[in-house]
């Protein structure tokens, strides 16, 4: 590995802010748009997923959280009402999830505002840039051995 100049590590340095400012502001614009439902960003995530995955060990996989803190919010969902659960057909250990009603709505509260996050954040990026972007996180994910 070759030593990395203090130009590079000043790169990075902006990168990593960069990442945490974006992730921060992501947080903060999804609990903004579901203020009054006293949801955790932990909660939020679980519905938003409940379209493309059906258990928590999937889910915590997906979004690098641990079971633990994601069952805590499971048993939270439930008794809010927002999911139900039901043992699994293919894994009798796990719990299959899936939204109620309210939770549906409040999953497409989520799914707006995701869009609307997204929309905002690509506004002045033309396809080309977006495909630099896409290339240059693709490859830092790789370095640091992280799937994306």
């Amino acid at each position: 590995m070759k030593d990395i100049s203090d130009k590079d590590l000043g790169i990075v340095s902006f990168y990593l802010a960069a990442f945490r400012k974006i992730s921060r502001a992501y947080r903060d614009f999804q609990l903004k748009a579901l203020e009054g439902y006293d949801l955790s960003p932990n909660e939020i995530v679980v519905l938003s997923s409940l379209d493309s995955v059906t258990t928590a060990s999937q889910i915590a996989a997906d979004h690098d959280v641990s079971k633990a803190l994601l069952s805590r919010s499971v048993k939270l969902l439930k008794e809010k009402g927002y999911i139900v659960t039901s043992i699994s057909t293919v894994d009798k250990r796990e719990q299959d999830l899936s939204l109620t009603e309210s939770g549906r709505e409040i999953a497409d509260i989520i799914a707006e505002a995701n869009r609307h996050f997204y929309e905002k954040a690509i506004q002045n990026l033309d396809e080309d840039k977006r495909n630099v972007l896409r290339m240059m996180l693709k490859i830092i994910m790789a370095n640091l051995n992280i799937g994306g």
